[in-house]
């Protein structure tokens, strides 16, 4: 078993990228395939940000059947492992168990539909994690996207009583910390993409790096516009 001791370990969370299984709410509008596929190219950019970075990672899925998952995903980690635990919280909690019990201090786990998640954000979220006791990246819709912990400021209740799905994630969890007694330096907000509105906000927010994202996008362009003549993704 491989174990890394001195630098973090990126714990990113994923979903076998299967039509009607992901994206759901983004699928609403641009269908099943499609919003797979831009799942998809936004898994390849976070991938691409994690192993610029130098990190290494673990990649805990869904669950469902591993054939599905894409060697490629595969093979960028150290790790594969099934996600544990009935719902978000529990999930999370025990990623960060499992990368602790494996002799890793410092873990920084990411969610996969953030595309402007860069290679300097993770190294940033590294660097300040050696001062702080956690670090969290909020994003637009009220959630967050990166939590990073030592595992001396673990705490299984920075997961409990949390409105998952909310827009009271970000400010619940920062309760949590403050009850916790933990010192948590809050990153820049980043933008997710959960649904047709969020891919608007993506476009103007313009985040280069992202390129198998944008390389959908640009091929999905005619197809998303004509969903609202009065708007374009321009």
């Amino acid at each position: 078993m491989t174990r890394h001791t001195n630098v973090p370990v990126v714990a990113l969370f994923v979903r076998i990228p299967v039509p009607g299984q992901v994206k759901t709410r983004l699928a609403a509008d641009l269908g099943d395939e499609n919003a797979c596929r831009l799942y998809h190219a936004m898994v390849t950019d976070v991938l691409g940000a994690i192993r610029s970075s130098g990190l290494p990672m673990y990649l805990f899925y869904d669950g469902s059947d591993l054939s599905h998952l894409p060697k490629a995903w595969q093979n960028a980690a150290c790790r594969v492992i099934a996600q544990q635990g009935e719902g978000l919280g529990e999930r999370m909690a025990a990623a960060f168990q499992q990368c602790f019990a494996e002799n890793n201090s410092s873990v920084i786990l990411v969610g996969s539909d953030i595309p402007g998640l860069s290679a300097g954000m993770l190294g940033q979220a590294a660097q300040v994690l050696q001062t702080c006791d956690a670090v969290i990246t909020p994003v637009v819709d009220g959630g967050y996207c990166l939590l990073a912990l030592k595992s001396e400021t673990y705490h299984p209740e920075l997961f409990h009583d949390i409105p998952w799905s909310t827009d009271r994630v970000f400010r619940a969890t920062r309760a949590a910390f403050r009850k916790n007694r933990l010192e948590a330096c809050v990153l820049a907000t980043l933008q997710d993409i959960d649904t047709l509105d969020d891919l608007r906000h993506f476009c103007h927010r313009r985040a280069e790096e992202a390129s198998a994202t944008w390389a959908t996008i640009n091929a999905l362009k005619p197809f998303i516009n004509h969903l609202n003549n009065e708007e374009s993704l321009e």
